[in-house]
């Protein structure tokens, strides 16, 4: 990790254009085709990671640990959504993002991404326990 980029002020980005797999079930194929808040919520993570990404080492990425987001207007599929991020706050692994989401017209949704810098691999024993009862049902 280099520690003295990661700093307050650090900004990452993600776009995409708002597409099928982005709209709700029971809103596909009515005239209220629109982004749902739990993609708005990965688009918001994606571009917190984007912050980070140049400055992580090869063994390292991050996770989240708390998401807030108000979704405050509908975008419509075909429509180009971005997510910006910009670190707000940092104590060692923890990052805090703010971050807002603006469509080709408004902004459309504002929040908050916190982040912990973990190792790739890592022992997680209570992680591996639930993968052990998972196999065994299975």
């Amino acid at each position: 990790m280099n520690e003295d980029a990661i700093q307050p002020g650090l900004a990452g980005t993600y776009s995409v254009v708002v597409a099928d797999e982005h709209v709700p079930m029971h809103l596909r194929g009515t005239n209220a085709e629109v982004v749902a808040t739990p993609e708005l919520v990965r688009f918001m993570e994606k571009a917190a990671m984007d912050a980070l990404a140049a400055h992580l080492g090869p063994d390292e990425t991050s996770v989240g640990t708390k998401v807030s987001l108000t979704h405050m207007a509908g975008t419509p599929k075909g429509m180009r959504v971005e997510a910006r991020a910009r670190l707000v706050e940092r104590d060692r692994r923890r990052c805090v993002f703010e971050v807002e989401i603006h469509d080709e017209v408004e902004l459309v949704a504002r929040g908050t991404n916190e982040r912990f810098i973990v190792p790739k691999e890592r022992k997680n024993e209570k992680l591996m326990e639930k993968i052990e009862t998972v196999d065994k049902r299975q």
